[in-house]
């Protein structure tokens, strides 16, 4: 019986793993003892966080996988899972050094909130992927001073630092993925920041200096070290290193922020709807989770252009509907609660793009849609998405 229950317990731990975007290492075997999290990136001992030779089972998400060394290197004795492991055989157990953690679909399932840096060239060698915010020498580890090629997936650029560590002084943006970096930035880059492109107007091909995106500084006043944010929704993890930093923010009209001090939208928030040169006391080094939400702009006619991407229950723009800012949805309850395999209709706004999914978690058949749709009777997929994902070009 007991053994029964340890089946189901690891089953459960597994589904619930499978739509998570990190690997979790475990002191014990089943899963038990002290644990830690581990996103994709290269880990030496000191970065490891569980200790040397101390990891005996951890848990691997679908498209994942992991690879142990057994010295604190990445030229030793080594074995790559793919899967969750319960407990690690004689070899291995308490024997680990150094660790790779990759995620072989980030390009497929997430690819506008990553940026991936490699120490050598042609995307080889010990690398991470980085999320919006600024990374410090003492963030990046191994990789500082030592970037030869990056990828860049999604709205994202880069700016580098090669002679300071602390992201401050004289920068170079680069807005394009580097198969091989010039000698120039090539080993050394110190620091830098992730951030995403000022929001491109469609079809004119330049950049929207009215500012349709948010603008957060680490300082009062617009000082310090800067993120620029498009519509969408930022957890504390997105935010990076401008969790609980924020000292103030530019708006352009059209765009509010909501901001949470929970890491998810949760807890106590506060709207803005305008710039603040200097965040209020009760919100200084708190903010940790947000919305940057687009309520529309006036065009050249005095009318106000909604940018809203609306769900429907039925044809015809009729029966429960929900708003939806870009992102990407694991199942429709996640999509404000939209009824599950229930979508009928949808308005889809100039600019945007939408991918619908037959199973959760953003897999199964797909149908890409970049147009409003009255219904969905025709191409059979009324009543039918289980997930989506929102994208603004």
């Amino acid at each position: 019986m007991k053994k029964i229950t340890l089946l189901v317990l690891v089953f459960l731990q597994y589904t619930i793993l499978s739509a998570q975007n990190y690997v979790t290492l475990h002191e014990d075997c089943n899963f038990r003892g002290k644990s830690y999290t581990l996103e994709a990136g290269t880990y030496r001992l000191y970065q490891m966080r569980i200790g040397n030779d101390r990891l005996s089972s951890f848990q691997v998400p679908s498209g994942f996988r992991i690879t142990i060394y057994e010295h604190d290197d990445f030229n030793s004795r080594s074995k790559t899972y793919t899967e969750t492991v319960s407990c690690l055989d004689s070899a291995w157990d308490n024997n680990a050094s150094a660790i790779v953690v990759e995620n072989t679909n980030i390009q497929q399932t997430n690819p506008n909130e990553y940026v991936v840096v490699y120490s050598d060239c042609y995307s080889r060698g010990f690398s991470r992927s980085l999320r919006p915010g600024v990374y410090k020498g003492a963030d990046l580890g191994e990789l500082k001073n030592n970037i030869s090629s990056f990828a860049i997936f999604g709205n994202l650029r880069l700016r580098v630092y090669t002679g300071s560590e602390d992201a401050s002084g004289y920068f170079v943006t680069l807005e394009n993925s580097e198969t091989c970096l010039s000698r120039t930035y090539n080993d050394r880059i110190s620091s830098l920041v992730v951030e995403y492109k000022p929001y491109t107007s469609p079809g004119t091909g330049n950049n929207n200096n009215n500012g349709s995106y948010a603008e957060l500084y680490t300082d009062c006043n617009f000082k310090g070290n800067k993120l620029s944010l498009l519509p969408g929704r930022y957890t504390g993890a997105e935010l990076g290193m401008f969790r609980k930093t924020v000292g103030s923010l530019q708006l352009p009209a059209g765009l509010t922020i909501k901001v949470y001090d929970g890491d998810n939208f949760n807890g106590a928030s506060e709207t803005y709807s305008s710039g603040i040169d200097c965040i209020s006391f009760s919100w200084r080094n708190r903010i940790s989770s947000m919305i940057v939400e687009d309520r529309g702009n006036w065009g050249s006619n005095g009318n106000t252009t909604v940018n809203e991407l609306i769900l429907y229950t039925d044809a015809g723009y009729k029966g429960q509907s929900v708003t939806l800012l870009p992102g990407t949805y694991s199942t429709m309850a996640a999509a404000n609660g939209f009824p599950e395999k229930a979508l009928s209709s949808i308005q889809i706004p100039q600019g945007y793009r939408v991918v619908l999914y037959d199973q959760p978690n953003l897999r199964g058949k797909s149908i890409s849609l970049t147009a409003s749709r009255s219904s969905f009777i025709m191409s059979g997929w009324n009543d039918r998405a289980a997930s989506i994902a929102v994208y603004r070009n």
